[in-house]
């Protein structure tokens, strides 16, 4: 047993009551650095103690080591399925895998018999042939970023009772200062959703790219440790080269770096023997240094999922650590909004339309903000919007979030509670107002509304008793 965050205990409670809501497939939704792994892994130690047999699947070997210390600290046993191990003891409660090393053995899905099966970073779409194994078992599906065609065809709810800027607010993450550089990726060619990574390297294997990245690190993030995530392979290793050449202590990994010496840098980098770390591909996932100070993002992304992974990766609180600076080189805060956005996440079919993501402006201090954004929280300018403001390439600005950009547009009945409830903490809407609309949304939206207000049983008895159809205008939002 150990002691769960009060949001961890509400996801633990929304899930049981999912399933017992017959919502056999759902998704636990909690951002990257909220604990999602200690949140699953409780679930399997108390479906161990009722003698329900769980399987956990992962599919990265930084996620099965960290995966096992987990289940491992609630106190229960677990059955490894590894490559190397030959040998499955078949009546444990608990079993832990690699999702390939699952497909790579057919005889074990035959004797396996899980009731429930937990799938960690769910938005990859190699978990669903497993599904389809096993059609009458209980699944979760753990990520903080449930993007993906499959969601909307394998899962039935979302669990989801906390977001980014909540966690910051309360200090389980630490808030994030962004840059941003402006540049022109008109050059950039895409293939299957995502810009080819050829196209990636002609752009950023410049000399001028690189002399820009260690210009402005040493400009924002001088000393800081840093974690510096690349394009391929090649701008891995020609990035370090160009920190090595300024003198600046850095390692790098990409997937060509043996285990054993992947180890010996990490175990370094987290001692401090260098500051700044670069990678592809190895380091977004399953890799938890609350130390970092500062990400550089030195590649663009259509992908929203890889932008929150590697922007997360800065955001553990650490000691004397008041926030991490986020370098973005690919103009990422143009695609996807600000790290600490709110997001509500939803399943939605594959043709539904993506929400459009809040426009970005330079301030004075050189931070980007949000467009509607009046004074900037870090210099605390305020200013009024330009008409026909030119963006000038080359030019790092800082970027700066507006709470409720995303809900700009949208109609108030369409509005989940948490969403009404930011409406009313940005001051955009007074609290009775907010609290005649979800009175008017029923029973169950009273009792959610008093958990989130921690009002008592007496005053939910109280409202149901007084409950009617509260009439309002139902606006649309205005920025």
């Amino acid at each position: 047993m150990i002691n769960l965050r009060p949001y961890q205990s509400e996801s633990i409670l929304q899930l049981r009551q999912g399933f017992a809501n017959k919502y056999q497939r759902q998704v636990l939704c909690l951002p990257t650095g909220a604990g999602k792994t200690v949140v699953f892994s409780e679930m399997a130690r108390m479906a161990a103690e009722k003698g329900t047999v769980t399987m956990v699947l992962t599919d990265r070997t930084e996620l099965f080591k960290q995966t096992l210390k987990s289940i491992n600290n609630v106190g229960v046993a677990v059955e490894e399925i590894s490559p190397d191990k030959k040998k499955i003891f078949l009546n444990a409660t608990i079993y832990l895998a690699m999702v390939e090393t699952i497909k790579r053995r057919p005889q074990l899905t035959s004797f396996l018999r899980p009731s429930l099966i937990i799938l960690d970073e769910a938005h990859k779409s190699n978990f669903n042939r497993i599904i389809d194994l096993y059609p009458d078992a209980k699944i979760i599906g753990a990520t903080a970023t449930p993007e993906g065609k499959h969601f909307f065809k394998y899962y039935q709810s979302i669990v989801q009772n906390i977001d980014i800027p909540d966690l910051v607010e309360h200090g389980f993450l630490c808030d994030c200062k962004a840059y941003q550089m402006q540049d022109d990726f008109s050059d950039l060619e895409v293939k299957a959703g995502e810009y080819t990574d050829q196209s990636l390297l002609n752009h950023f294997d410049k000399p001028k790219l690189y002399d820009g990245v260690i210009e402005e690190w040493r400009k924002h993030a001088n000393g800081l440790k840093t974690i510096v995530f690349c394009v391929n392979i090649k701008h891995t290793i020609a990035t370090y080269y160009a920190f090595i050449d300024a003198g600046i202590s850095c390692e790098y990994i990409t997937s060509d770096t043996k285990t054993i010496e992947r180890e010996k840098i990490l175990a370094a980098y987290k001692a401090g023997s260098f500051q700044v770390i670069v990678n592809c591909g190895i380091l977004t996932t399953g890799y938890d240094e609350p130390s970092i100070q500062c990400v550089i993002m030195n590649r663009a992304t259509k992908s929203l999922t890889l932008f929150l992974q590697c922007a997360g990766r800065g955001s553990r609180i650490y000691p004397n650590k008041e926030h991490f600076i986020l370098l973005d080189f690919g103009m990422n805060h143009d695609r996807h909004g600000m790290w600490n956005e709110p997001r509500t996440w939803k399943l939605k079919k594959p043709k539904e339309k993506k929400e459009s993501v809040a426009p970005v402006k330079e301030c004075v201090c050189g931070c980007l903000i949000a467009a509607s954004t009046r004074t900037c929280k870090f210099c605390d300018h305020v200013f009024p919007l330009k008409a026909n403001e030119e963006i000038v390439n080359g030019v790092l600005v800082e970027v700066v979030r507006n709470p409720i950009a995303h809900l700009i547009g949208n109609k108030l009945s369409e509005l989940s509670i948490n969403e009404l409830l930011l409406l009313e903490k940005a001051k955009k809407y007074k609290a009775p107002f907010i609290w005649r609309i979800i009175r008017s949304m029923g029973e169950d939206a009273i009792g959610v509304y008093a958990s989130k207000k921690g009002y008592t049983d007496g005053w939910i008895y109280r409202q149901r008793q007084e409950i009617y159809n509260s009439t309002y205008t139902d606006l649309r939002i205005r920025p």
